[in-house]
């Protein structure tokens, strides 16, 4: 349908709309008060200061303040054979907390502004995150992300709500699931002689002294592989594993492996009839960590014992399970949540960017949306 934009009333509203378009002059700069190696953890403080102008005299019905979290995923499905590619996805709130600064239509005059904001991150939280990948036939982007928000609600039909935000990273180990004592792992692997139908064994054993492994820490293990075969094994590896399982709604999980680097190390054979012994040591990086406490996505780390078999055997494989970064409740709890407070301030932001001083919420990618509608809140 055509629109005749001679007409009277439509140029009344053309016009009506590009002058609230047009003068929409709110300047936003957000503060906040960071610990010193700018993440925050669950049951800490977030605050700052946030500080605002209007270059007009302008009419708000409410201003509010929040703190949000939330994340999603996003499986993209290639098929072959001409077939349609799907997509399944499911996001979830961790976090959605709102202080009402005004509720009442008030007309704020030209002039600069500031407001003091304190929230305490919830005990159970997944980490931040945010991951891009291709991975065989998927397509896959899954985002966990916090911020801090304030919310501009003006009257009027043509009145835009204006919201800005600043992100902020959480770093969260999750309750330690696995033992703190040692804890020994076997398999036995099953081998056929080609020039003999006797049955022979390789078994393997592990033993690890801590499962749950501090940011930063050292992971400490004991492994034996015995040959009671007529293969000779080749060699033993061992290295850290990182496995993410990515849930949506309407599909399978999808598991993606990754070795991770600098962390493999790899032994000389193991002859018909001899056991090897070697103890394992691997310093974990203080970016690596577990990631719970999300239903969309997890993260888990293996030590992989690989027993290295000449072809056409299958390697035998040992998957010693661990947690890293996971706090401890009762001694490290203090430490590890105390408040960030005024007075003992670590950092402070830079100034704003771009985005945040010409009152824009910038928009990384077509997945991420923002509530403008707090009435839509939760669904």
């Amino acid at each position: 349908m055509l629109i005749n934009a001679t007409s009277p009333r439509i140029a009344i509203l053309c016009r009506a709309f590009a002058s609230n378009f047009i003068k929409m002059g709110i300047f936003c700069e957000m503060n906040l008060f960071k610990p010193s190696d700018g993440a925050y953890h669950p049951g800490q403080v977030v605050s700052g200061k946030i500080k605002y102008a209007v270059d007009e005299p302008m009419e708000f019905d409410k201003i509010t303040t929040s703190l949000k979290g939330n994340g999603y995923v996003i499986i993209r499905v290639r098929h072959g054979n001409n077939r349609r590619n799907r997509t399944y996805r499911s996001n979830e709130v961790y976090v959605d907390r709102d202080i009402i600064i005004q509720d009442t239509k008030v007309e704020v005059p030209v002039g600069c502004y500031e407001i003091d904001f304190s929230f305490t991150l919830p005990m159970e939280l997944p980490s931040s995150l945010n991951i891009r990948t291709f991975y065989g036939r998927y397509n896959i982007t899954c985002r966990i992300i916090y911020y801090i928000r304030i919310k501009f609600e003006r009257p009027g039909f043509f009145a835009f709500n204006k919201h800005f935000k600043k992100e902020i990273t959480v770093i969260s180990g999750g309750v330690p699931k696995l033992s703190r004592e040692p804890v020994i792992y076997g398999d036995t692997k099953k081998v056929m002689s080609i020039c003999s139908c006797k049955t022979s064994n390789i078994n393997i054993k592990a033993t690890i002294l801590n499962s749950v492994i501090p940011l930063g820490g050292k992971i400490i293990l004991n492994y034996e592989v015995e040959n009671k075969s007529n293969v000779l094994v080749k060699s033993v590896e061992t290295k850290l594993v990182e496995i993410h399982t990515f849930k949506a709604a309407g599909y399978s999980n999808v598991k993606i492996e990754k070795d991770i680097p600098d962390t493999d190390c790899k032994t000389s054979a193991v002859n018909c009839g001899d056991t090897q012994r070697m103890p394992v040591e691997i310093n974990v990086l203080s970016d690596i960590h577990s990631l719970a406490n999300a239903t969309i996505v997890l993260r888990d780390y293996f030590v992989r014992i690989v027993v290295q078999l000449p072809i056409p055997h299958i390697n035998a494989v040992l998957d010693v399970p661990v947690q890293i970064g996971a706090i401890d409740s009762e001694s490290t709890a203090g430490a590890a949540f105390q408040p960030i407070s005024d007075d003992n301030v670590p950092s402070i932001d830079p100034p704003p960017s771009y985005w945040e001083a010409m009152g824009e919420t910038k928009k990384e990618d077509d997945d991420i949306t923002d509530d403008e509608n707090d009435n839509d809140k939760g669904k």
